[in-house]
């Protein structure tokens, strides 16, 4: 934005119309929006060569990450990990959980929070900020 207001500031005198003052301002800004994109260069990797030098980073095994939640789920309780299987894996609704295991939308909802946050406790995530 900065960029932006210099930009017209210099060029003010070019702006022969006052009241074409927006759309003038607005070309500015879409420009030097667009110059910033010309300046980004993104570090570019070369797949043929990483195939010839038969690089790691190409292999295909499973995600650390994944394997991780997938083990801390295991842990939860069935109480809680029933309904936060059938609400992210299965798509679930909260209504739809209700039914199915014989609770109340309220409880369903209460064992998903519960269950979220002994699921992230389990993977480590620090959660000393959030409410009780």
């Amino acid at each position: 934005m900065q960029e932006t207001l210099l930009r017209a500031w210099k060029a003010r005198d070019s702006l022969k119309d006052e009241t074409a003052a927006k759309p003038w301002f607005l070309t500015i800004v879409r420009r030097e929006y667009a110059r910033s994109f010309e300046r980004k260069r993104l570090v570019t990797v070369d797949v043929d060569e990483l195939i010839a030098k038969e690089e790691p980073m190409l292999a295909a095994s499973e995600d650390q990450q994944i394997a991780e939640v997938r083990a801390a789920l295991f842990k939860l309780p069935e109480e809680y990990r029933e309904p936060l299987v059938m609400q992210v894996l299965m798509g679930c609704s909260t209504v739809e959980i209700a039914a199915e295991l014989n609770l109340s939308p309220a409880a369903v909802l209460t064992r998903l929070f519960r269950g979220r946050k002994q699921l992230r406790a389990l993977c480590g995530e620090d959660m000393s900020q959030d409410p009780e």
